[in-house]
């Protein structure tokens, strides 16, 4: 099967991060269409297409450099009157992270640095204006077909972008989960309306324990089935992934390798989720396209920047691979 090009959509972002030690670090590039597009492009062969909306304040060199490692960058376009999206972290001793950072770890740091630190996530209408539309996707798909992933998104965004691309003729759509506090507070209904549009689909626990805390995995998955997904690939951190096919009925557990001391899990779950769309889109079963995303996210976890993700040697990559197949159970 020849290999198809990914087109990754959500966020190119501007990140600041508290880190464990009280240390911070801004002005980092970010945002879920970046982080995946890296998993697509980490993969022999990957085509990422990254699909975003970028403010007057995303430096140019950025754009550059995003493009020299591989990414297909003319389809993030530029509001010169807007600013880009801003998201903040801060990461406690246990390796577990907040999202915003929290006022109280903010008020803490220098004044001149806590401006950057003005997280834009809880602002809809700048979360909206950051990410592309249903129009100029729905003909992008209509022209060129093609297999996309969607990013975490705000529900009306995801559930317009996921019936945008099929009445496009989009020819496989995959996507995260939709905004978790949206589904906490308004509850499931939205997937209840747009899973059975998907082709897979690859929440995370950190998602589905905010809007289904303490929920077994495997009955989660079965419910998401029941809600119309044929796929689930459920991203389970430190536990791996759990791996389920409707139409057959089986299920695996997919292990991940022990993260290294100085992990930084920002972007892991997107660079999965890439990985796994091509994978999976060039011909690889689903076990194995779960099998090569694990790796691909446990690579993730040394880096701190999207730009920083590198091909691993291939001996490095089967070694991994190896490993994680080796620990797979079936369910």
């Amino acid at each position: 099967m020849p290999i198809a090009a990914i087109h990754t959509v959500g966020g190119f972002t501007i990140d600041a991060i508290i880190h464990a030690d009280g240390s911070w670090s801004t002005g980092r590039l970010g945002g879920n269409a970046l982080w995946a597009s890296m998993g697509v492009a980490l993969q022999d062969g990957g085509r990422p297409v990254a699909h975003a909306v970028v403010g007057g304040d995303y430096p140019d060199s950025a754009i550059d450099r995003i493009a020299a490692r591989g990414v297909d960058v003319a389809d993030v376009h530029r509001h010169p009157d807007v600013r880009t999206a801003r998201v903040t972290f801060a990461y406690r001793e246990d390796g577990s992270r907040t999202q915003p950072a929290p006022r109280e770890a903010v008020a803490v740091l220098p004044e001149d640095v806590q401006a950057q630190f003005a997280d834009s996530t809880r602002d809809p209408a700048r979360t909206l204006a950051s990410l592309p539309d249903a129009a100029m996707l729905e003909a992008i798909a209509r022209a060129r077909g093609g297999s996309w992933h969607l990013g975490l998104l705000p529900g009306t965004r995801f559930a317009d972008l996921t019936s945008a691309l099929r009445r496009g003729g989009a020819d496989y759509v995959q996507a995260d989960c939709p905004a978790r506090a949206e589904l906490a507070r308004e509850g499931e209904g939205l997937l209840e309306e747009h899973l059975g549009a998907l082709d897979v689909f690859l929440p995370s626990t950190s998602d589905t324990d905010v809007f289904a805390p303490g929920e077994d995995h495997r009955d989660l998955v079965r419910r998401f089935h029941d809600y119309g997904a044929p796929v689930v690939v459920l991203k389970r951190g430190e536990l791996g992934a759990l791996v389920s096919d409707r139409a057959s009925g089986r299920m695996w557990s997919v292990p991940a390798l022990p993260a290294p001391a100085d992990a930084d899990a920002t972007g892991a779950g997107d660079v999965f989720c890439g990985s796994f769309a091509h994978a999976y889109r060039s011909g690889r079963t689903l076990l194995e396209a779960a099998i090569e995303a694990s790796a691909a996210a446990h690579a993730a976890l040394a880096s701190s920047s999207p730009l920083d993700l590198h091909r691993p040697q291939t001996s490095d990559r089967r070694s991994t691979v190896a490993a994680i197949a080796e620990g797979v159970t079936p369910l």
